[in-house]
Order: C-alpha cells, then sequence, then structure tokens
C-alpha cells in the first residue's frame, strides 16, 4: 500500500493503534464545530451530528446530550469495531502482524511498516501531523492543552474493566473490542438502569441493570 492510500485513520493506528485513531477522529470533530471540549472540565459536547465515516459516527454516538469527559469518550471510541477495522485492513496489507504472536516471526510485515512509520515522519502535515506525533501534533494550543493536561481514570466497577467481556466474535479474525453501542452508559449493563453519566457514579439499581450508588467526581455529570 503506497504512502499516499493510507488514511490519516490508517497512519495514526500505524503509529500509536487504536486509541490515535480516536484522537485524531475528535480532532478532525472539534475542527469541524461538530463537538466542543470545554477547556476547564476537558468534557466533550456534540455540536452537530454529522458524520462523514464509521469512526466519526462512532464518535458522535458515544456522546450524550449532556456530554462526557474526554477520557471516557476517547476510550469508547478506541475500542469501537470502526476502529478495530482499520487495523485489520492494515494487518490485510501486511502493514502489522497479524497478531502478538505472529510479530515474533512475521519480520517482513514487521519491517515494512518501520519503513513506512519512517518516510510518513519525516514532515507530516495538518491532520497526518496529530496521526504521526499524536496530542503533540494538534496544532490548536488550548485544544493540544486539553488533550494532554486531560487525566482519565476509568471506575474499578466500568463494564469496560474487562474489555474481554461480551465482545462480538468476528469470525474471520476472532475477537474484537466490544461495541460501545451494546452498553448504555447513561444506563446499565443491560441499557436500562445505573452507571449514570454522572462522575464515576452509578445512578439506577439492580432493578434496572445497574448497581447502584449515585454521585460524580466531576462536578456535574461526568462521565
Amino acid at each position: 500500500m503506497p504512502d499516499h492510500d493510507l488514511s490519516p485513520y490508517e497512519i495514526a493506528y500505524l503509529f500509536g493503534g487504536a486509541d490515535r485513531v480516536a484522537v485524531v477522529a475528535l480532532v478532525v470533530l472539534h475542527e469541524g464545530g461538530r463537538i466542543r471540549i470545554t477547556p476547564d472540565r476537558h468534557r466533550v459536547y456534540a455540536e452537530r451530528r454529522t458524520a462523514q465515516d464509521p469512526i466519526e459516527t462512532v464518535a458522535l454516538a458515544v456522546i450524550p446530550d449532556i456530554g462526557r469527559v474526554l477520557g471516557l469518550t476517547r476510550l469508547l471510541v478506541a475500542l469501537s469495531p470502526a476502529v478495530a477495522e482499520v487495523g485489520w485492513r492494515l494487518r490485510d496489507e501486511r502493514l502489522l502482524p497479524s497478531s502478538r504472536l505472529g510479530a515474533l516471526w512475521q519480520w517482513r510485515r514487521i519491517r515494512r511498516g518501520r519503513s513506512l512509520r519512517r518516510r510518513l515522519a519525516e514532515a507530516p502535515q495538518g491532520l497526518v501531523r496529530v496521526a504521526v506525533q499524536g496530542t503533540a501534533g494538534i496544532a490548536d494550543d488550548e485544544l493540544r492543552e486539553i488533550f494532554e493536561t486531560h487525566v482519565y481514570t476509568l471506575p474499578k466497577h466500568s463494564p469496560l474493566t474487562n474489555p474481554k467481556r461480551d465482545r462480538p466474535v468476528d469470525p474471520l479474525h476472532g475477537r474484537t473490542p466490544m461495541n460501545p453501542a451494546t452498553y448504555d452508559f447513561t444506563g446499565g449493563f443491560d441499557g436500562s438502569g445505573g452507571w449514570d453519566v454522572g462522575g464515576y457514579g452509578h445512578a439506577g439499581g439492580s432493578d434496572g441493570g445497574g448497581h447502584g450508588h449515585t454521585g460524580g467526581s466531576d462536578g456535574g455529570g461526568g462521565w
């Protein structure tokens, strides 16, 4: 696959994996005015829910009307099947090892990927710079500071604490990351009761599919 055929998402995955893809998607949406991220609370709000690709669709879908903290938004996008598909495309093009075990012997893929990354890193511009350098490549000073100073800790009882739980199985590639749509984080594990978006607390109860507990650590609804 020639360098110019790689999308910013594919370049991002080559350099930083699924999380880097999520960063690129959020930067694109922010620059286009479709989301805003508050500098004080680092909270993401959807302004216009118009997506141009499957990853943008996921990014906008995981942001509820009351907003969501940047760290969890970023994590949910990174765990989505749409982002996982980017990785599988790169594996199909033999730019990444087929698995961690495959990395022990698929040296041609590894050398090819390294060579490509060296070329792409020479003079990245615009969105490619974000894909290559991560948050350090964000041109907007305020947005870059938000990304680089935000710290998110996944709550101990989050359904995402065990990422292998309830993930759909891809018959071609084996297990894939969970689909955030299978969990309603304004509801419960079954979409009808706990995991309030407020802070790290949970609202709801055992009769609604949640696990009780109310509260929030970010001062206003912060998951």
